[in-house]
């Protein structure tokens, strides 16, 4: 991208995002996003921006217990999704997690519930989202015997 006077501009610098996949039974931890954020109403897994010098799983842990109130252990990077959005270039870091309580459930008001890997692609989430949610669609099909 050129400036005015000729020069290139810098490249715009990637939003990192740590998202948690709190998986329970064949289930995913998802809440709708709240009014007046972007992608209102759009379905969400707990997760968020990293804060300056945090990596991606640290920021995926805080995010977990911020959102949720449950304390999660990251196992895996299953995924990196680089997109660009309207609003911001993003770089999103999808983890494997566990909960530390495995029979913990999310705050009470925080909106998050359970619901089934093959469902998500049902669901309306924001389209980077797309290759996860098909690709834990097909494992949770794979596990149960289904086509």
């Amino acid at each position: 991208m050129s400036r005015p006077d000729g020069a290139s501009a810098p490249p715009e610098r990637a939003v990192r995002v740590g998202i948690g996949l709190i998986e329970r039974s064949g289930c995913y931890l998802v809440r709708r996003r709240p009014p007046g954020t972007v992608y209102a109403n759009y379905w969400e897994f707990p997760g968020g921006k990293c804060e300056e010098g945090e990596s991606p799983e640290a920021a995926t842990r805080r995010e977990c217990l911020e959102e949720t109130g449950m304390h999660v252990s990251v196992r895996s990077l299953r995924r990196v999704i680089s997109h660009r959005y309207p609003h911001a270039r993003v770089e999103m870091f999808f983890y494997d997690c566990v909960l530390e309580d495995p029979r913990a459930e999310p705050e009470a008001g925080t909106g998050f519930r359970w619901a089934r890997a093959e469902a998500l692609p049902a669901l309306a989430f924001p389209e980077a989202n797309g290759p996860i949610l098909e690709a834990l669609a097909r494992a949770g099909a794979e596990e149960r015997g289904t086509p």
